[in-house]
């Protein structure tokens, strides 16, 4: 029975990596990463675009780590580290861990002096083993929860009922120190510090005052060397309070270290995922330049809830953590940061405040300023930029109107990053730092990364998170879920896989994610997402596609495909039941067919051994879009990896002629479609002959400024409108995805067009309106290939007189003399017509496939020679 196997790459779990302790795999480098406890966004999810991009990270098993009750196993993680620290070419370190046990441990510890100045002083001697290892540090300030609420459970039992309190009077504390109390004030403090009883006062402040005697001894180890770089992050925190504090106290002892040796920043949980990104930037010597971008409104100058600065500090500082810097021009720029703030400069935590007039509820009803920041989303992506985005007008949560207005213009699978998880820093810090490592990833990685995120900020944590808490008996769960965990898993799994139906359907395999709760309280939610297939390397696509997921789309002629198999059988699941493809098995003749059902089989006989199959399309990209969903095998293993020599890559540019109008058969039955092959004009003949690869955007009916049938004045979309899509059209967008010309570049760029601009009797375009239309195409190609040679070939059909010909040459001549060294014109009729009569299909305008033919024999030592004087052959 044959069997559906979509060509394989393996996409990473949630929860289900694995940890090594021993061992190194061949990677561009390792990196030992020591996490500052053992939720998801901590470990696996902070790590997975390093290992995707080709980086051996090696952690400790989870069990050594801390997490919400339980500290880290310090003295197995300092043997851990000691084993593991020989080969890593960096370490990125959370002191928390190995000092305290965890982050939440460094809050509720009760360790001595003497125990915290020995562990203190052995991250001193990390180096030591060895000393050409980059140390990457960081640690927290102590937060300071407005309430007990705000605490949870991450804090003394007591701050529950005296959280309020002690936070009050910690914020009018530090504010003593930067100006005098009022009478009021002074007043107001004493009443707090009287409410609260001395044993809990010396627990709370006293543990505060060791944490900071810690942090200043890992700045002396920084200014000795013994560090390379330290971050200090203030969790949770407020304008005034005792982290405000404490704060200042650093930044004072740190004012002698450098910005590339020392940070102190709003944030935390996002630290492991900057100095991931920041390892890697400096082991390849990469800064990368980031334009942030925000939302219409305060922008910038919000300061979000658990902060005390405006949010584009923070995210300079992330920056510089990262080992980045900032682009005032997007179009400079590697990456583009979107940041959704909300317009008033509120970041809302919770339900909004009784007086305010224009209240934010996370309902899913757009407000002010989210049709403006959908415009920027799109602007920015129909620019054909890098794009992440960091949703923070809603804490610990995403912004459902947002999200639903991403999905429904199928934006969600186009950015490289997105976060929204928690804080504004903590979504801020997790996007730029995926993002920026996620430039050197395609985008079915970037997808793997995406999904879950969509999956725990947008599913969970801004929806079903809340609707799970209404199912509680008793609101003692929401602290802990204890026997009601199992039915809180089976509630969430079930909600997330409606939601993934609903608004990731394009994602495959979410039918069958699961759930878990690491640290068994619903605010932290596990979502283990499928291993799945994607379209890879196994197989060789040529021409222009889009990659999406386990898919690929064409929508352009002369797009093929090549393979390599084993066993006798193999078929094709394709989406396309309009245009004619043609397949050639083991070099066989190619067969023509079209794809009426799900899966079309090609060949159940075939003889013993390795095959080679290649599937090309014969018709436009007019005709619509190709979705080529993966081979059919009896087995998996059957696709077998395909090594293509390096090959020219050439590419095509034109009307009918180059899509092979009418040489299919030149009689009116069917459609217009059914007397095309694309692979049979002379651009992929040319190519052939010249041992090229070849891409083909054919267009009949086109013109440089004048389309067939197209009424006076031109309106219509022309040949330097299209040239940079990936498909002619795709889904019907207004906004085309760009194609991505970085990373497949062509040697050389072939262009003949202009009969169609001639073919109305009663109107021809005047002389200087089509040379401006010419010189624009060129320029648009060139914008896009700034060093390959372009080549323009004269329109064909002498029926249309001379006149192209000579103005094409004179556009051509112009933007010559304005500096355009590598930009040529090949004349096909200057002594005589290149065709005879019997070279056209019997029109005097299309070639046929031997007139095709004829006219690439023309051209091949002429494109021969040029090719040779760049260099290319």
């Amino acid at each position: 029975m044959i069997k559906l196997f979509f060509i394989t790459m393996l996409t990473v779990n949630l929860f289900l990596m694995s940890f090594c302790s021993l061992g190194y795999a061949k990677a561009k480098g390792t990196i030992l990463f020591v996490p500052h406890d053992n939720r998801p966004t901590s470990c696996e999810q902070s790590a997975e675009a390093p290992e995707l991009l080709g980086y051996n990270v090696i952690m400790p098993p989870k069990e050594m780590l801390g997490g919400l009750h339980t500290k880290g196993d310090i003295d197995a993680l300092w043997d851990w580290v000691n084993n593991n620290s020989k080969e890593a070419d960096a370490a990125v370190i959370s002191t928390d861990t190995l000092i305290y046990g965890g982050l939440v441990a460094s809050r509720k510890h009760d360790y001595t002096d003497k125990e915290l100045r020995q562990r203190t002083e052995r991250i001193k001697s990390i180096k030591k083993t060895n000393p050409k290892m980059k140390l990457y540090t960081f640690s927290s300030l102590m937060r300071t929860p407005k309430n007990g609420a705000a605490a949870g459970v991450e804090e003394p039992d007591y701050y529950q009922v005296h959280g309020e309190n002690i936070f009050k009077a910690s914020a009018l504390i530090d504010k003593s120190e930067i100006r005098k109390l009022s009478r009021e004030e002074a007043k107001t403090l004493g009443g707090y510090r009287n409410s609260i009883p001395q044993k809990i006062w010396n627990d709370y402040f006293d543990r505060r005052k060791r944490n900071i005697t810690v942090t200043k001894r890992l700045i002396d180890y920084v200014s000795e060397g013994a560090i390379d770089y330290m971050v200090v992050g203030k969790d949770d925190n407020a304008p005034y309070c005792a982290t405000h504090q404490e704060a200042r106290q650093l930044t004072k002892y740190a004012r002698k270290l450098k910005q590339d040796q020392f940070m102190l920043s709003t944030g935390i949980d996002e630290y492991s995922m900057l100095l991931l990104t920041r390892a890697v930037n400096k082991l390849e010597n990469k800064q990368y330049k980031v334009n942030v971008q925000y939302n219409v409104g305060m922008g910038g100058e919000t300061v979000p809830a658990f902060s005390d600065v405006r949010i584009h500090d923070s995210i300079m500082a992330e920056l510089a953590m990262a080992g980045a810097k900032e682009e005032a021009s997007p179009d400079a720029a590697d990456l583009v940061l979107l940041v959704n703030t909300d317009p008033n400069g509120r970041t809302q935590d919770g339900l909004p405040d009784p007086g305010d007039a224009d209240p934010m509820y996370n309902d899913g009803n757009p407000r002010l300023g989210t049709w403006e920041f959908l415009r920027i989303v799109k602007e920015n992506l129909a620019g054909n930029r890098k794009v992440s985005l960091a949703d923070v007008a809603f804490a610990n949560g995403s912004d459902n109107a947002l999200m639903h207005m991403l999905q429904k213009n199928h934006l969600l699978f186009r950015l490289r990053s997105y976060s929204g998880w928690n804080t504004a820093t903590n979504s801020t810090g997790f996007a730029l730092g995926q993002g920026l490592l996620s430039l050197g990833l395609n985008q079915n990685q970037c997808n793997q990364m995406l999904v879950k995120r969509y999956l725990d900020d947008w599913g969970y944590q801004a929806n079903i998170r809340e609707k799970l808490a209404q199912t509680f008996p008793s609101s003692k769960y929401y602290f802990d879920l204890a026997e009601y965990e199992p039915t809180a898993i089976d509630f969430t799994q079930n909600g997330l896989r409606d939601f993934a139906r609903n608004n990731l359907s394009e994602y495959p395999g979410l039918d069958k994610l699961t759930v878990n709760f690491p640290w068994h309280i619903p605010f932290i939610g596990g979502i283990n997402v499928p291993a799945n297939t994607f379209i890879n390397d196994k197989i060789a696509l040529h021409g222009r596609w889009a990659l999406e997921m386990n898919q690929a789309t064409c929508g352009q002629g002369a797009a093929y495909i090549r393979a390599k198999f084993k066993g006798p059988k193999i078929g094709v699941k394709m989406d396309d039941k309009n245009c004619w493809w043609r397949y050639s098995i083991d070099g066989t003749r190619f067969d023509r067919l079209k794809f009426m059902d799900d899966v079309t089989i090609l060949a159940s006989n075939l003889g013993p051994g390795e095959h080679k199959i290649t599937l090309v399309r014969s018709t436009e990209g007019e005709a619509g879009l190709s979705v080529f969903k993966g081979f059919v095998f009896d087995n998996e293993e059957d696709l077998l990896e395909l090594v293509e020599p390096e090959r020219l890559q050439l590419e095509f540019v034109g009307d009918s002629i180059l899509a092979g109008g009418f040489n299919e058969k030149y009689i009116y039955s069917g459609t217009y479609y059914d007397m095309e092959d694309n692979d049979m004009s002379f651009g992929p003949q040319l190519a052939r002959m010249l041992g090229a690869d070849y891409s083909v955007l054919g267009k009949s009916g086109e013109g440089v400024v004048h389309n067939y049938g197209e009424t006076w004045p031109s309106h219509e979309v022309h040949t330097a409108d299209r040239y940079p899509w990936t498909c002619y059209s795709f889904n019907g967008e207004v906004d085309h995805p760009v194609w991505d010309f970085a990373n497949h570049p062509s040697d050389a760029i072939i262009i003949s067009i202009g009969t169609n601009d001639f073919t109305d009797p009663n109107r021809k375009p005047e002389e200087k309106d089509f040379i401006d239309g010419y010189k624009r195409l060129v320029q648009v190609v060139r914008q896009y290939n700034p060093k390959a040679p372009i080549i323009c070939v004269e329109a064909l059909p002498t029926m249309i007189g001379p006149r192209a010909g000579r103005w094409t040459a004179a556009a051509v001549k112009e933007l010559q003399r304005q500096g355009d060294k590598a930009l040529y014109y090949i004349p096909l009729n200057k002594d005589k017509p290149l065709m005879d009569d019997e070279d056209y299909v019997g029109d005097g305008t299309h070639p046929s496939k031997e007139g095709s033919k004829k006219i690439a024999l023309f051209l091949l030592d002429k494109v021969k020679n040029i090719l040779a004087e760049h260099g290319k052959l």
